[in-house]
C-alpha cells in the first residue's frame, strides 16, 4: 500500500496562499518604503535650509572679521575670517564634486562636513542633489547657490590681498580703504543671494511637501485597495483549501482519521468506518490503541514516541485492527503530524488502508516461492535457508545434525513407461511416506526431479543410520500401482554430518550429493554415510574439481582432437577413423581422456564435450571436401548423459545442416552400458538419425551381461569388440573363443565388426583369419592429431 499524500490540488492551494501572503507583505513593504522616501526628501530639504542658515552666518562673520582686519591689521581677525570662510567654501567644494562625472562622493561628503552640515544629513543631501537637482522645484535655489561662487571666491582673494598689505613693510592705507570698499560691495551682493536661496528652498520645500502629501494619499489608497483585494483572495483560497481538504478527507478511498495527542479519534471519514464496520459517531471518541489487536500493541511504539517528541514527522507500519464484529483486518497505517496545529495541542492524521487481501496474496506467493507445487514440501531455496540455520546452530550451540539426500532409483522408468502423470503421483506418494516416517522437528524438502533432502535435527551419524534405514525400508516395502502396471520403488540415501567444523552449506550439499551417488554406485537401494574426512568423499571431490577444470578448458579452447584409424583387413585403402578428445591443462600438458572423462560423465559435463566434438568434426570435415569424398565414416563417441538433454537430437541435425555435411559420413559410438541405461531414448535417437543416413556402433561389446540380448533391439550398424578380449587372443584360448563367437554372431546379423586394442602382429593375423572387418589399436595405427590426418589423407 502506498502512503497517503495530499492531492496535487492541495499543493496549488498552498502555493496560491503563499503567493497572496507574499503579495500582502510586498504591499506593506512598498508602503513603508514610500513613507521612508517621503521622510528622506523632506529631511534633505530641511538639511539644505539648515545648511543655508550656517552658510549665511558664516558669510556675515567672514565679512565682519575681514573688515576688522582691514581696519586694525590684527592677525587673529584674519584667522577668524578664514575660519568662517571655510563654511561656504566647503559647500562650494561639495557641489562641484557632485557635478563631476562620475560624482566624487567622498569629496562631496567632506565638503558638506566642512560646511557645518550634520553628518546624518549628508547622505540625504547628496541623494537630493543627484536625483532631484535638475527638477523644476530645485533648479532655482541651486542656480542661486552657483551664482554665489564668484563672490565667495572673491572674499577668499580679498583676504589674501589684505594680508599682503598688512604684512608688507609699509601698508598702504589707500589700498586698504579700497579693499574695504570692495568687501562692502561683495557683502552687499551676497546678502540678497542668501536670502533668495533661503526663500527659493523654502518654496521648494512647501511645494514638495504638498506634492508628497497628495502622492502619499493616492499611493496609500492604491496600496490599501491592493491589500484589500489580496486579503479577500487569500481568504477565498484558505476557505477553498479547507473545503477541498474536507471533501478529500470525507470522500477518500482510504480510511482517514484525525488523532489528538491523547490518542483519541477526533474526526474520521466514511472509508475508515467501512473498513472497521463502525458508524461514524461511535468511532469518534475511541482511542486508537483500543482498536489495535492486542498481539500488535508493541508494533509502532517507538515510532509513536518519536513523532510525539518531534524527532520524526511521519511513519508507516502494518498491524491488525479490530472491527466492530470482533474480526480483525490487516491495515497499512501512515501517521503524519499536522504542522498547522499548535505545539500545545498537536494533532496527527492517520491514513488507514485495508491490505488484508494483498497480505494474503503475499503470504501465498511467498509460500509458492519457497514450496514445491507438486508435493507441497519446501523447495531447494527454502531448504538451503534451513540448512544454513542448522549450520549456525551447530557452530553456536555445538550441536550435531544429519543432512540426507534421497534419490529414487529408476524413477525415469516410471515416466517413460507410464507417463509423467504417473511420475508425479509417485512423487506425491513418496513425499507423504517420508513425512509419516520422520521425527517431529525433522525437515523434509523436495530439491527437484526425484531428489529429496532431509535435515535430522540433533542427530549424529550413529543415530541417523537407523532412521534412514527405516526410510529406505519403508519405500522398498511400498508398491506403486498405475493403471495396470505395478512398480516397486527403491531409493538411494546419502548422509553427512552437520557439525561446527563443517565449512559451509555448499560443501555440505556437495558432500550429501556425493554420498547419495556412492549409494547408487554401490548397487542402489541402500544408505551410504560419510564423514568430512571420508576417503571416498575426497576422491569424489577431486572428480568435482575436474568438472570446474573441464568447464574452464572448454571456455578457453584448451581442448583438441586426436584421430585413430580403423584399418580394414580386406581393403586397406578404406578411410575410417575414430576421433578422440584430449584436454590441455593449465600448464600446457596434454591430459588423457581417462583422467577427465569419468568425472565429466559422472557430474554432467560430458554432453558439453560431445557437442564440442560434433561441432568441431563437422566444421573440419566440411572445410576439407577432398578428404570428405574419400571418407567412409568418422566415428564419434557419445556419452549416455547427452541423451538426457531433450534438444540433443535437434542439435545434431542442425549442425549437419549448417555445415552441409552428408549424414552417412558420421558413425556415432555408444557404449553398451549407456545403451542399457537409456534404452528408449537411445533407440529413438538412433532411429531418427538413421533415417537421415547416420550409422551407429555399439562400443565395448561383450563387456556387459546382456550384450547379445540388446544387440537384437538396437539399430546398430557396427560392433566394436571390447579390447579386454582382443588384447590377449594370441595367448588366451578363452579370449580367442569369445572374439570368434562375437564376430560370427555379429556377421550373421550383418554388422560391421571392429576389434579394439590390436597391438601385435599375431593378434592381427588371427583377426584376419576370422574375417573381422576392421582392426583398431597401436598395432595398426597410433593416434595422431585430427588436423594431421585430414592433411595426410586429402
Amino acid at each position: 500500500m502506498r502512503p497517503w499524500t495530499k492531492p496535487a490540488r492541495g499543493k496549488t492551494y498552498k502555493g496560491k496562499a503563499v503567493g497572496l501572503t507574499l503579495g500582502l507583505l510586498l504591499v506593506a513593504a512598498l508602503a513603508a518604503g514610500f513613507s521612508v522616501a517621503v521622510v528622506q526628501i523632506q529631511s534633505a530639504i530641511a538639511a539644505y535650509i539648515g545648511g543655508q542658515s550656517a552658510w549665511s552666518r558664516a558669510q556675515l562673520a567672514t565679512v565682519l572679521h575681514l573688515d576688522s582686519y582691514a581696519e586694525t591689521g590684527a592677525p587673529e581677525q584674519l584667522e577668524h575670517a578664514r575660519s568662517w570662510l571655510a563654511v561656504p567654501l566647503g559647500g562650494l567644494r561639495a557641489r562641484r564634486a557632485l557635478e563631476t562625472t562620475p560624482p566624487d562622493l567622498a569629496t562631496a561628503r567632506e565638503g558638506f562636513l566642512q560646511g557645518l552640515n550634520h553628518p546624518g544629513d549628508i547622505s540625504r543631501m547628496i541623494w537630493l542633489y543627484r536625483h532631484l537637482g535638475d527638477s523644476s522645484l530645485f533648479r532655482k535655489p541651486l542656480q542661486l547657490w552657483q551664482t554665489s561662487d564668484t563672490h565667495v571666491l572673491a572674499l577668499q582673494a580679498l583676504a589674501g590681498q589684505l594680508e599682503s598689505e598688512w604684512q608688507g613693510p609699509e601698508p598702504s592705507m589707500t589700498e586698504i580703504i579700497s579693499l574695504r570698499a570692495q568687501l562692502a560691495d561683495i557683502n552687499r551682493r551676497l546678502t540678497p543671494l542668501t536670502e533668495d536661496f533661503r526663500r527659493a528652498m523654502t518654496d521648494a520645500s512647501r511645494v514638495t511637501g504638498r506634492l508628497l502629501s497628495y502622492a502619499s494619499v493616492g499611493f496609500l489608497l492604491t496600496l490599501g485597495l491592493i491589500a484589500g483585494l489580496l486579503g479577500w483572495q487569500l481568504l477565498r483560497t484558505i476557505t477553498a483549501a479547507e473545503r477541498k481538504f474536507r471533501t478529500t478527507f470525507d470522500q477518500a478511498a482510504v480510511g482517514m482519521a484525525q488523532v489528538d495527542a491523547n490518542d483519541y479519534l477526533v474526526d474520521v471519514n466514511q472509508a475508515l468506518c467501512e473498513i472497521l464496520h463502525y458508524p461514524k459517531q461511535q468511532l469518534m471518541g475511541i482511542r486508537y490503541h483500543d482498536l489495535v489487536h492486542p498481539d500488535d500493541w508493541e508494533i509502532g511504539r517507538e515510532q509513536r514516541r518519536d513523532i510525539q517528541a518531534g524527532h520524526i514527522h511521519s511513519y508507516t507500519l502494518e498491524q491488525r485492527l479490530l472491527c466492530r464484529d470482533g474480526d480483525s483486518v490487516w491495515v497499512k497505517l501512515t501517521v503524519s503530524s499536522m504542522q498547522e496545529t499548535s505545539a500545545y495541542h498537536p494533532r496527527y492524521v492517520a491514513i488507514v488502508e485495508d491490505v488484508s487481501e494483498s497480505r494474503r496474496l503475499s503470504v501465498e506467493l511467498n509460500h509458492q516461492a519457497t514450496h514445491d507445487a507438486l508435493t507441497g514440501l519446501p523447495n531447494r531455496r527454502a531448504f538451503e535457508r534451513s540448512l544454513a540455520e542448522a549450520l549456525r546452530q551447530a557452530r553456536t550451540e555445538d550441536s550435531i545434525h544429519a543432512l540426507c539426500f534421497i534419490d529414487l532409483d529408476q524413477f525415469k522408468i516410471v515416466n517413460d513407461t507410464s507417463g509423467h502423470a504417473a511420475g508425479d503421483q509417485l512423487l506425491r506418494q513418496m513425499s507423504d511416506l517420508l513425512q509419516r516416517n520422520l521425527r517431529e522437528g525433522d525437515q523434509l524438502a523436495r530439491l527437484g526431479g526425484d531428489e529429496f533432502a532431509i535435515i535430522l535435527e540433533d542427530c549424529n551419524l550413529d543415530r541417523a543410520r537407523p532412521i534412514t534405514e527405516k526410510l529406505r525400508q519403508a519405500i522398498a516395502e511400498t508398491s506403486f500401482a498405475w493403471e495396470e502396471t505395478t512398480f516397486s520403488p527403491t531409493c538411494s540415501i546419502g548422509v553427512v554430518s552437520v557439525t561446527s567444523e563443517s565449512a559451509d552449506t555448499g560443501s555440505l550439499l556437495r558432500a550429501a550429493d556425493i554420498a547419495c551417488y556412492l549409494a547408487k554406485e554401490q548397487g542402489r537401494d541402500r544408505v551410504h554415510l560419510i564423514h568430512e574426512d571420508d576417503r571416498q568423499l575426497a576422491e569424489r571431490r577431486g572428480e568435482m574439481e575436474w568438472l570446474s577444470r573441464i568447464h574452464d578448458a572448454l571456455a578457453e579452447q584448451r581442448i583438441f582432437l586426436d584421430a585413430q584409424r580403423l584399418v580394414s583387413l580386406t581393403q586397406p585403402e578404406t578411410l575410417r577413423y575414430e576421433v578422440l578428445v584430449r584436454l590441455i591443462d593449465e600448464e600446457g600438458a596434454t591430459i588423457p581422456p581417462g583422467a577427465f572423462l569419468p568425472a565429466a560423465e559422472r557430474f554432467g559435463a560430458a554432453h558439453r564435450i560431445d557437442r564440442w566434438v560434433i561441432e568441431h568434426v563437422c566444421a573440419q570435415l566440411a572445410s576439407h571436401p577432398e578428404h570428405l569424398a574419400r571418407l567412409e565414416a568418422c566415428h564419434i563417441n557419445l556419452s549416455g548423459r547427452s541423451f538426457d538433454q531433450p534438444d540433443f537430437h535437434d542439435f545434431v541435425v542442425d549442425t549437419l545442416e549448417r555445415h552441409a555435411l552428408p549424414a552417412e559420413k558420421l558413425c556415432f559410438e555408444i557404449t553398451e552400458t549407456a545403451a542399457v541405461k537409456n534404452l528408449l531414448d537411445i533407440t529413438s535417437f538412433m532411429e531418427k538419425l538413421g533415417e537421415r543416413g547416420c550409422t551407429f556402433a555399439l562400443d565395448d561389446f561383450g563387456a556387459g551381461l546382456s550384450s547379445f540380448g540388446y544387440l537384437r533391439r538396437l539399430p546398430v550398424d557396427c560392433l566394436k569388440i571390447d579390447g579386454l578380449f582382443v588384447r590377449d587372443i594370441a595367448n588366451d584360448d578363452t579370449d580367442l573363443a569369445m572374439v570368434r563367437a562375437i564376430n560370427e554372431i555379429g556377421q550373421t546379423l550383418n554388422k560391421i565388426i571392429v576389434a579394439e586394442f590390436v597391438e601385435t602382429d599375431e593378434a592381427l593375423e588371427l583377426l584376419r583369419e576370422m574375417g573381422v572387418h576392421y582392426a583398431q589399436g597401436f598395432g595398426v595405427h597410433r593416434p595422431c592429431r585430427f588436423e594431421t590426418l585430414l592433411a595426410e589423407t586429402t
